[in-house]
């Protein structure tokens, strides 16, 4: 760790960097010394300022904590279930927080991200608790790869033609649905950020924790135990963690796909394959990454915005196909 930690610091002044040109960049640009002087000399009859203040800042920051959270999951999640190919979406998290939102627009008209939250973290805690025990994370000698992936496609099918279902029989459901499920840091206000905090305040360092007990499990469970490693309380922090993590970025943001898959992919060959190296470069890389999707789809089509989960379906779709390219091998 103390090697990599100036790869450590240069990236997350790189995701500071990104964030502050957020800030900057959209379909309206405003110049520095305007962004400087909404913090400093703020005039309430600015439109710039304004724009700064209740629009650009929270989607930045939301972008910075949701981003970093999915990929931190997603690091997590490879490493729990000795699959490179794992992140939330794939092993139906986010397909059990869609669900849960859904029931809660359609049931409880809950409509705002605050009053999602709840619904969205117990549909990923069902979703998470099935795949799991489908796929065997809780038996003796721990998940079998193939089939937490089937569990996830299984488990992830069904919620989404229970989510379809009730879609179909709710005209108002679908309209707040289909901006929702882009996936998307466009509208989120700092009251809504500051309703989530407690929850990221939580579940970061319970992740970050749980990266430094999964570190002996990479050994096999017989070694961990011979260290003295609980190994299925590690499981369970662990997948608490996960829960939180994509739940709560889920029912702000949407499930936007790819960075808790990609993530892992692209701090691996710059930080290793340690758990703890995995864990933090993935939590500094998706923070990145979000931002840099978020931005890229205010600028890309002049007057129009992508939503920040279709540039990552842009960015991540090709760059898993070079990496399968070229055949990098992952060490877990």
């Amino acid at each position: 760790m103390t090697q990599k930690l100036p790869v450590i610091l240069g990236v997350m002044a790189l995701a500071l960097v990104t964030a502050v040109l957020s800030l900057r960049l959209g379909v309206r640009p405003i110049g520095f010394v305007t962004i400087f002087e909404a913090f400093t000399t703020f005039d309430s009859t600015s439109a710039d300022h304004l724009t700064v203040r209740q629009l650009r800042v929270p989607r930045a920051v939301a972008a910075l904590i949701g981003g970093g959270s999915l990929g931190l999951a997603g690091a997590l999640m490879q490493v729990l279930s000795r699959n490179p190919l794992a992140d939330p979406g794939l092993l139906g998290v986010n397909g059990g927080a869609a669900l849960g939102v859904v029931i809660a627009i359609w049931g409880l008209g809950m409509t705002t991200q605050g009053a999602l939250v709840i619904p969205a973290l117990i549909g990923a805690a069902l979703a998470a608790t099935l795949v799991l025990l489908l796929g065997g994370t809780v038996q003796k000698n721990g998940p079998d790869p193939t089939r937490l992936i089937l569990a996830g496609a299984a488990v992830g099918t069904l919620f989404l033609a229970f989510t379809w279902a009730i879609l179909i029989l709710s005209r108002e459901s679908l309209d707040v649905y289909r901006f929702w499920v882009l996936g998307g840091f466009t509208g989120i206000e700092l009251k809504d950020l500051l309703s989530l905090m407690p929850l990221y305040i939580i579940a970061v360092p319970l992740a970050l924790i749980s990266a430094v007990m999964l570190e002996p499990l990479t050994l096999g469970d017989d070694a961990a135990r011979a260290l003295g490693v609980r190994v299925g309380l590690t499981r369970v922090v662990a997948i608490i963690a996960i829960v939180l993590l994509c739940g709560t970025t889920v029912s702000m943001a949407g499930p936007i796909a790819f960075i808790g898959l990609l993530v892992p992919h692209l701090v691996r060959p710059i930080l290793g394959a340690g758990v703890k190296q995995l864990a933090i470069g993935s939590l500094i890389f998706g923070a990145m990454l979000a931002v840099v999707a978020d931005t890229l789809g205010r600028v890309i089509l002049p007057g129009q915005e992508i939503e920040a989960g279709a540039m990552m379906a842009l960015i991540g779709g090709p760059t898993l196909v070079l990496l399968a390219r070229k055949r990098r091998e992952v060490a877990l």
